[in-house]
């Protein structure tokens, strides 16, 4: 059983949870009162749940050093070795354009470490500074501050985190007066606008930056794709907040001291295991190709890729996409 959480991923990847009677009432109901029919029953989640935020990637504290299962902070003087002794690219299996491309950014590796830890420190520092700027604007003490949770196609990560849109609760504050100013943009939209946080697109976890339906040909057609895509304000202005990020230099961005190597990447080099999932550019406006996975460094700007698992591939091909070379 996983201590201290509510939702987990056993090792056989079996999702897994672990609840308690529901309420009826302000009180713990009866098991009368929560079943309601043959297959419905009410339960109340007893234990801390994760919360992994869409459409973003920041950098990681912390990950599963490479040969292990085990979670090891990026301070570690062994990630520093990984990187400087070359070991990072022993029995990864990369196309050698990706792997220039790595190469360059990583050079002799030293500081590469440091650098991803630096970054996920002041991302987390971000992250803690939005929370607490909503607690205290909210007038409540933490015991009633809630926070607002909206999901995409997937609930679940491979982890057991719960995949969505996260913000504070404004329907519970007394007139807000930032709302006025940025009206409550999601922690998701705050941390790019920081940029403290890239963009990770995955489709179909793409709500709601774009309200698409992962299997309706009229939205996953290029025609209709594209046309979702422009007429997405979400999509757009969190893409354009990414974009005056790195023109200000500010967070992953700073041009003296930039993110080296993105989190995604960190986690397929400790996996040895090369990305999996197609691209497709979102500058390519009206076209319909998607990009083989490890041609993602191709498109400059990650604010620019939508990134579609492979499981999903087939849905695209049928639907008009094809496969660049």
């Amino acid at each position: 059983m996983a201590t201290g959480k509510a939702l987990w991923v056993a090792n056989g990847g079996l999702k897994m949870g672990s609840a308690k009677l529901g309420l009826h009432g302000n009180k713990t109901g009866s098991i009368k009162q929560n079943v309601h029919d043959g297959d419905t029953s009410n339960v109340i989640l007893d234990r801390n749940l994760g919360v992994r935020l869409l459409g973003i990637d920041t950098p990681e504290i912390s990950f599963e050093f490479p040969g292990s299962r085990t979670f090891i902070a990026l301070s570690s003087t062994k990630w520093d070795v990984l990187f400087t002794s070359g070991a990072w690219k022993q029995g990864l299996m990369l196309d050698t354009g990706l792997l220039r491309d790595l190469e360059q950014r990583i050079g002799n590796g030293i500081g590469v470490a440091k650098n991803h830890a630096d970054h996920a420190e002041a991302a987390q520092q971000s992250l803690e500074t939005i929370m607490e700027a909503d607690l205290l604007e909210s007038g409540k003490p933490k015991e009633e501050f809630r926070q607002f949770m909206a999901f995409a196609h997937e609930f679940l990560d491979s982890y057991g985190r719960l995949l969505c849109y996260l913000n504070s609760d404004s329907e519970n504050y007394p007139d807000p007066p930032i709302a006025s100013a940025i009206k409550r943009w999601s922690y998701n939209e705050r941390q790019l606008m920081s940029g403290w946080a890239v963009p990770y697109f995955i489709w179909p976890n793409v709500q709601p930056f774009l309200n698409q339906q992962p299997f309706n040909r009229n939205h996953v057609s290029p025609e209709g794709f594209w046309s979702r895509i422009k007429s997405s304000s979400k999509l757009n202005t969190a893409r354009a907040a990414v974009a005056l990020a790195r023109s200000q230099g500010i967070g992953v961005f700073n041009p003296i001291n930039p993110l080296r190597v993105m989190p995604f990447e960190l986690r397929f080099i400790s996996r040895k295991k090369g990305p999996e999932r197609y691209v497709i550019n979102l500058q390519d406006i009206g076209g319909n190709q998607l990009l083989n996975p490890a041609q993602y460094y191709t498109i400059a700007n990650p604010e620019d890729r939508l990134h579609i698992p492979p499981e999903y591939l087939p849905i695209f091909l049928a639907f008009g996409w094809k496969v660049g070379r």
